[in-house]
């Protein structure tokens, strides 16, 4: 089984979804991970590929051992069958010449979501970029413990912290903030201030990203 690894956006992304959305993406990049099996498609003129799970997507770069997530979020488009075959086009005249076609509502909808389709995949490639520039502008990757333990379902905060071998108490007491504040910030339910997290990233020694 290869081994899944966040970049900061993408934890944060991942971190975002609903609990439901986590275990369904959760469930689908172990499944690739484990077996290679998925919708994927490579991006074109990219390394890159996506990974479409259920109303979800995972945009990726992968090797002979790791697969790394560089972006989580909601699909922008329905499935598109590229096998459908469309009807032969009515063509009509009107009384000024101008040519008009007419098509079954069938053909219609197929070919809108065509175009929604290949409006998600110009998304991905933007995306893609987008985050492989943030990559090489020094964005450094979650560890591979972190990044098990989103998937198990921590969020950000208290996977870091447990990957630091850091109770809640000790970080509370190291960061002077009250440990049933801290409670909320890891279980999700308050959003800490740009000043708390600089803090909670300060004392656990890891970069302001990883936690903001």
């Amino acid at each position: 089984m290869k081994t899944i690894i966040f970049t900061p956006g993408a934890a944060k992304d991942f971190d975002a979804l609903p609990q439901d959305a986590r275990e369904q993406v959760s469930a689908g990049l172990h499944r690739y991970a484990l077996t290679g099996r998925g919708d994927v498609k490579t991006l074109q003129g990219r390394d890159g590929y996506r990974l479409r799970i259920g109303s979800y997507r995972v945009i990726f770069d992968e090797d002979s051992a790791t697969i790394l997530a560089i972006y989580i979020g909601r699909r922008a488009t329905t499935t598109y069958q590229r096998t459908y075959a469309m009807s032969e086009p009515q063509i009509i005249r009107t009384s000024s010449g101008e040519e008009l076609v007419v098509i079954p509502l069938a053909d219609y909808q197929a070919l809108v979501a065509r175009a929604d389709y290949d409006d998600e995949d110009a998304e991905d490639i933007a995306l893609y970029d987008a985050r492989k520039a943030e990559l090489a502008a020094g964005s450094v990757v979650l560890p591979p413990e972190v990044s098990a333990a989103l998937l198990r379902g921590d969020t950000r905060l208290k996977a870091i912290r447990l990957w630091r071998g850091a109770t809640q108490t000790s970080l509370a007491d190291k960061t002077a903030i009250g440990q049933g504040y801290l409670s909320d910030l890891e279980s999700g339910r308050r959003t800490g201030t740009p000043e708390t997290i600089a803090k909670l990233a300060l004392a656990l020694d890891v970069p302001v990203e990883w936690l903001s």
